[in-house]
């Protein structure tokens, strides 16, 4: 797993999940999620929009987001799905989520020149 730098956004909730350096080739908007992939199709960035309420729904036990250390995540690919599977840690709890994400074939439409 790839270990992403992250900033939160206290006043809009939202955390921003990056590499440091990468650029992003478009983007996919799923309910409270936007992810950005590079050209090759690895991920690159992670906004997660109102992260107390998504991250209290997925993780088992919530991590308190003004005290998270470190953020890792990977994608799998398999069948026409990938699953990007990240980790959250606050330096003595870790917890692990999955994400589901639908193959997008076309291109996007901001990538159009």
């Amino acid at each position: 797993m790839e270990k992403f730098k992250f900033d939160y956004d206290s006043e809009n909730d939202d955390l921003f999940v990056y590499l440091e350096g990468k650029k992003s080739a478009g983007a996919v908007e799923m309910g409270n999620f936007v992810l950005d992939f590079d050209l090759k199709g690895n991920l690159v960035a992670m906004q997660i929009i109102n992260v107390t309420e998504v991250l209290s729904k997925i993780l088992s036990k919530m991590i308190e987001i003004s005290k998270i250390k470190e953020i890792r995540a990977d994608i799998i690919n398999f069948r026409n799905m990938e699953a990007i599977k990240f980790s959250v840690s606050d330096g003595i709890n870790e917890e692990k989520a999955t994400i589901l994400v639908p193959h997008i074939k076309e291109k996007s439409p901001v990538l159009a020149y």
